[in-house]
Formats: C-alpha cells, sequence, structure tokens
C-alpha cells in the first residue's frame, strides 16, 4: 500500500533543499571560529577539525566528523529531493526518508564540539574562542534540511490511532525512570577544568547556556537550550501526558505524535558524542575531567532507548 505525498508540500520542500545545499556549500568554506592558544590564533573550520584529528592519530574520530558533518549533509539532500520528486510516497522512499530523518541530527556533532570549546574557554586568559558566520550557516544548513524531512514525513501516527485501551501503571514507572535520566543529565556537572593555567570551573548542561550567552555565542546558547533541554523535556511531558489521559480515559489528541517529534529534535545523544570527541582530543587545548553528570549522560543514552520502547510497549497493551 503507498501513501500519496501531498502535493502542496513538496515545492516548499525542493525550495528549503536548495537554500540547505547554498548553507552546506558555503559551510565547508567557512570557519566556524577562531581559536587561540597562548599567542597563537587559527580558524577552526570542518577541514581543519578533520586535519587535526589526523594529525594526532584520532582516525575513527576523523572518520566519524566527515561522514556526519561533511558527506552526510550532501547524500541526505539528494534523498530527501527524490522521496519529494515521487508522485507517491512508496513503501521505499518510506524507508530512505526514515533512515535520514533518523540519523540526519547526528550531522550536528561538530557543531555541539565547537560548543562546548566556547564554554570552556570561555573568561580564560591563556586561551579563547570566539564564534565565526561558519556556525549559524551549518546550523541552518541542517535545520533547513531536517524541516524539509519533517513536511516529507506522513502525519499518520500508527500508534495514536489505535490508542484506546487503558495502559499498565508499569508504564509510569518507565517514565519516572526516564525523568530521573533527564534530571541527572542535565543538571549534574558533566566537565571540569583542571588545568593549573586556567580558572577552574565546573560545568552542566544547565550552566552551559548562561555561559555561552554571557560569552556573547547567543546562537549557541539557543541551541543548547532547544536541542539539549527544552526538546528533551517536552517529549518525557508529552508522554506523561498520554500516559495519564489514558490512564484516566481521556482522550490525547497528538500527545504521542508530538512525543515523537520533540524524540527526533532532542540531540542529547549527540551531543554525548561530541563531549566523547573532546575529552579524547582536548587535552591538547586544556586538560579536563570527567564528572558524574557524563555518567549520567552516558547512562541516560544507553537507556532511554530501552525506557522508550518498553514505554511504548506497556502503552499498546491493556492493563
Amino acid at each position: 500500500m503507498t501513501t500519496s505525498a501531498p502535493t502542496p508540500v513538496r515545492w516548499p520542500v525542493f525550495a528549503l533543499l536548495a537554500a540547505s545545499l547554498a548553507c552546506n556549500v558555503t559551510a565547508l568554506l567557512t570557519p566556524f571560529m577562531k581559536l587561540r592558544v597562548g599567542l597563537s590564533s587559527d580558524p577552526y573550520s570542518l577541514f581543519n577539525s578533520v586535519k587535526m584529528m589526523w594529525d594526532n592519530g584520532l582516525y575513527v574520530l576523523a572518520v566519524l566528523v566527515v561522514g556526519f558533518s561533511m558527506l552526510f549533509p550532501f547524500a541526505k539532500l539528494g534523498i530527501l529531493a527524490w522521496v519529494a520528486a515521487g508522485r507517491e510516497l512508496d513503501p521505499r522512499r518510506h524507508r530512505w526518508l526514515a533512515v535520514v530523518e533518523r540519523l540526519g541530527k547526528w550531522s550536528m556533532l561538530d557543531v555541539f564540539l565547537v560548543c562546548l570549546i566556547l564554554t570552556l574557554t570561555s573568561g580564560q586568559v591563556m586561551v579563547g574562542a570566539k564564534p565565526l558566520i561558519g556556525i549559524p550557516v551549518f546550523v541552518a544548513a541542517i535545520l533547513l534540511s531536517m524541516i524539509a524531512g519533517e513536511l516529507l514525513t506522513p502525519d499518520a501516527d500508527p500508534v495514536e490511532t489505535g490508542a484506546h485501551l487503558r495502559p499498565p501503571a508499569r508504564a509510569g514507572f518507565f517514565l519516572a525512570l526516564d525523568a530521573l535520566a533527564i534530571a541527572g543529565t542535565l543538571g549534574f556537572s558533566f566537565l571540569r577544568i583542571s588545568d593549573w593555567l586556567l580558572v577552574n570551573h565546573d560545568y552542566s548542561i544547565v550552566t552551559v547556556v548562561p555561559t555561552l550567552w554571557k560569552q556573547g555565542s547567543i546562537l549557541s546558547a539557543l541551541m543548547v537550550a532547544l536541542f539539549l533541554i527544552v526538546a528533551p523535556v517536552s517529549a518525557w511531558l508529552a508522554y506523561a501526558r498520554w500516559w495519564w489521559c489514558r490512564r484516566s480515559d481521556r482522550p490525547a489528541p497528538r500527545s504521542h505524535a508530538h512525543a515523537r517529534l520533540m524524540r527526533r529534535w532532542s540531540m542529547l545523544d549527540v551531543f554525548g558524542l561530541a563531549l566523547a570527541v573532546f575529552l579524547v582530543e582536548g587535552d591538547y587545548l586544556m586538560k579536563t575531567e570527567v564528572r558524574w553528570g557524563a555518567l549520567f549522560l552516558v547512562a541516560l543514552l544507553a537507556l532511554q532507548k530501552a525506557f522508550q520502547t518498553a514505554l511504548d510497549h506497556a502503552m499498546s497493551r491493556p492493563a
């Protein structure tokens, strides 16, 4: 069975894809920030970051950045254009659309790495970083392609459509576990500067936002707030509303669809990989220590999928 692609959506999608392509090409040629270590300063671009990792023997990390931030965005644009060009969203196009939408946010890996560097160099004398035009251009490229994908994604929610059974109480237990994991991840310090030449600071995801804002990195602060705080919390609230309404036999229009949308835009997992990259390669800039918050973050990323799968399974069964 095929699903027809809404014709009015296709042309706005092509416009978004064209704008995203232009931004992607520009981002490859534009530095993301100016990085200062001591008296020397160098531009930090996608190509420079890959060269730095490769020269230091971080071959796997260099390949990750090349794959997710340099090659995949163009591949995604091609697949989305192919999907939009079809008169019907047949199963093959639907599968490819689901794949690129699931992987699309990972293109933000290098952007979150830049956010970490901007945060840790804030208020320091020996090191410093200044955001440049490459960050907003690259962020625009990724967000435009993600919006295009959302426009092409069918609006039907199979779980919501059949949601008439009262879910078991254990679904609330999974919701509580998810809430605790999110609170720990956002609130606990995940990283600490331990370099004797620098001013020592602890950082959590919540405190990263005001740090970036004070430094003048407004876009970076907004990205962290929206994708690392608002999106995961909104997804949890939507699931909690869905569970509560189902338990009390009340209608919950689009609660599950909203939760799934926020899940797709939540980038805690991308930030976690960026943090891992920085912990491996960041010693050339400053010495850092992993804090308990980082372990909460890893635990959340490892368990969140299990909690969500168990929650969906429980919500699809009667009490």
